[in-house]
């Protein structure tokens, strides 16, 4: 029976070339749209779900409320990850995250064969805590994840790093080996562990023993005993005991944050919260640093747009099929009057609505590379379709086939095995006289043009947006910026380097800096300002850099002027929204006024037109610049 449906389908294709061709090219659009999205939301859905007991790990966030605008962030203040250990009951694991200040980035200095080699702006190196490998569940290759880190200035290495750095040495023999990470951190390597191979937001790659910050100067850098602040750096995880109480947990924590904060001005709220593992990967309101979030609603809308391709490309074979009802008429005429029963013609029907789907599947397989590498700038990067590897996209076409055959055949199948023998071979011409039929077609390409439309005006829409995001007045220059990051190996390296730019006559103007106007990675501080008696603390976006950076990217300023060059002069510019924030309705009656930032007094020199330091989707935030170019 299979051989003999394949065999009619066959020659049915052969028969009608161009219609054939139709169905599959409509089918393979809609089959190839999904697979592609199946391929991303299957990706997005899978991080972080290897890690045993996930369900128990969680990642402390903080909520903050100043002068009325909230605030959320996944950075935690540097002390908590050791209190906690100390007062914090219900809890099998601790483990901070320290990442390297910056850029994120490492030097790293190692000898090998007795020649000494640096790797520059190495990432994924990070200072955590042994209880880091007790949720994170790393197969050991040497040392044991108790010992490995309990020592300061001990090093774990997963085995790409370790190759890297000793490419020809038999792991057990890198085992004691130093690595010196930016001149200051002189590590022995302790340990050496499989490279994870998991889909995870946790992509450290070095691990550095926590209690070695306390040794050297990255005690004050990360700020290891102040509570009124804190860096994107610093994250802290949680590893819960069985059956405990997450909301005990979170009061326990809070009472210790009451305790530290108990002269915080009024008005202000500050708060910890847990954030399940799951959660992670899809929360914009908490976003780690150097993490990629996904967005929830992006992915169902992703599966909507799917579903609707897939009806479309179902609906537009379903009324071709249809209207190829009287070129077959003959044919199913025949094989009634020889004994085919009604259920046998449908079987044969669906067989090659089957036949169609399969080789359109077949073309969608071969051009979904091609699409993942065409979308390459808007597809995460570790979406892949390795079929050989990974069989979950082999299933979901399986089941996709399955699905768009019977949706898309089995109404043809139904019009085709129920026209009557006796008319057709008295030589009378099919014409479908059900007016159920002839609604059902008509309904179905209205509903095809109504879906194409929507298609339309949400591409219309989406293109007005984009245009928005792209040509909206940013408040800042772009055009003809070169912006690159310097490697830290000293000033006079930086120096010479800049005075080598300066010299160029093709650049017309130069600045060190931190960031760029809006990028991913900004800084926070607290800024207090002392107003008729009443302290304003507030979490403020930091810029700084030389003063030639305000004129390069001509950053207007409303009222006052640019900071001055000089070591020991402390002036600072502030937004008209931070103006705004702090009372001043007249940006210029800010002038002169003074700013506490940690423990250092700064004088507001100008006032700086608001410039969009971030997504188009928010609103602009209080943005201070400083003269400091010093470090970066």
């Amino acid at each position: 029976m299979i051989l003999n449906i394949s065999t009619v389908a066959l020659r049915n294709f052969f028969r009608s070339k161009i219609l054939s061709f139709i169905h599959i090219v409509g089918l393979s659009t809609g089959i190839s749209a999904s697979l592609v999205i199946f391929l991303i939301v299957h990706y997005e859905n899978s991080f972080d779900k290897f890690e045993a007991d996930g369900e128990r790990i969680y990642r402390v966030v903080m909520d903050t409320q100043f002068n009325g605008m909230d605030g959320h962030g996944a950075a935690v203040p540097a002390p908590l990850a050791n209190t906690v250990e100390t007062e914090v009951t219900g809890i099998d694991a601790v483990v901070p995250v320290m990442t390297f200040q910056g850029n994120g980035n490492a030097n790293v200095e190692f000898n090998n064969y007795g020649k000494n080699q640096v790797i520059k702006d190495q990432p994924n190196v990070i200072f955590t805590k042994p209880d880091y490998f007790e949720m994170i569940s790393f197969e050991w290759l040497a040392g044991t994840p108790v010992k490995s880190l309990s020592e300061p200035f001990s090093v774990v290495l997963t085995e790409q790093r370790a190759k890297m750095y000793f490419p020809d040495v038999a792991l057990n023999e890198i085992m004691g080996k130093q690595l010196t990470y930016n001149e200051l951190v002189v590590a022995t390597v302790t340990g050496i562990v499989k490279d994870l191979n998991e889909t995870t937001d946790f992509t450290a790659l070095e691990f550095i023993s926590y209690s070695t910050i306390a040794k050297t100067k990255f005690k004050d850098d990360f700020m290891m005993e102040v509570w009124n602040d804190w860096m994107a750096y610093s994250s802290l995880y949680l590893k819960l005991s069985p059956n405990n109480d997450k909301d005990a947990v979170t009061r326990q924590l809070n009472d210790i944050l009451g305790r530290q904060r108990k002269n915080d001005t009024p008005g202000n709220k500050w708060s910890f919260s847990l954030q399940p593992l799951g959660d992670i990967h899809f929360n914009y309101s908490y976003v780690g640093f150097n993490q990629r979030v996904a967005n929830r609603s992006t992915i169902v809308g992703l599966i909507t747009i799917a579903g609707f391709l897939l009806i479309l490309a179902c609906i537009n074979f379903t009324n071709l099929a249809t209207a190829q009802a009287s070129q077959r008429a003959k044919e199913i005429a025949i094989r009634k009057s020889i004994g085919s029963s009604r259920k046998q013609l449908v079987i044969q029907f669906l067989g090659e609505t089957f036949c169609i789907t399969l080789a359109a599947a077949v073309l969608s397989m071969a051009g979904a590379p091609l699409l993942i590498d065409l979308f390459s700038d808007f597809i995460p990067q570790g979406v892949a379709f390795a079929p050989l590897t990974d069989p979950f996209p082999l299933a979901f076409l399986l089941v996709l086939v399955l699905t768009v055959t019977l949706v898309a055949g089995i109404y043809p199948s139904i019009v085709l095995s129920g026209l009557r023998p006796a008319n057709i071979l008295k030589g009378q011409r099919f014409v479908s006289k059900s007016s159920g039929t002839a609604t059902f077609r008509k309904g179905l390409i209205v509903f095809q043009f109504m879906i194409a439309q929507v298609f339309v005006f949400g591409a219309f829409i989406v293109s007005k947006q984009i245009h928005y995001s792209m040509e909206t007045d940013s408040g800042y220059k772009k055009d003809a910026i070169v912006y690159f990051e310097l490697p830290r190996d000293g000033d006079d390296h930086r120096d010479q380097l800049t005075n080598e730019l300066r010299t160029i006559p093709g650049i017309s103007n130069m600045s060190l800096g931190f960031l760029p106007p809006a990028i991913p990675g900004a800084a926070f501080g607290n800024i207090t300002f002392n107003k008729d008696g009443e302290e304003i603390k507030e979490n403020v976006q930091v810029r700084w850099g030389e003063p030639q950076y305000i004129d390069l990217y001509k950053i207007g300023i409303v009222a006052g002027r640019n900071v001055r060059s000089g070591e020991n002069i402390h002036e600072i510019l502030i937004n008209e929204t931070y103006a705004k924030t702090l009372g001043f309705l007249d940006p210029s009656e800010a002038l002169d006024r003074e700013v506490m930032n940690r423990t250092t007094p700064y004088k507001i020199v100008g006032v700086m037109k608001d410039f969009r330091e971030g997504s188009t989707r928010y609103r602009t935030g209080p943005v201070v610049f400083m003269n400091n170019a010093n470090s970066w």
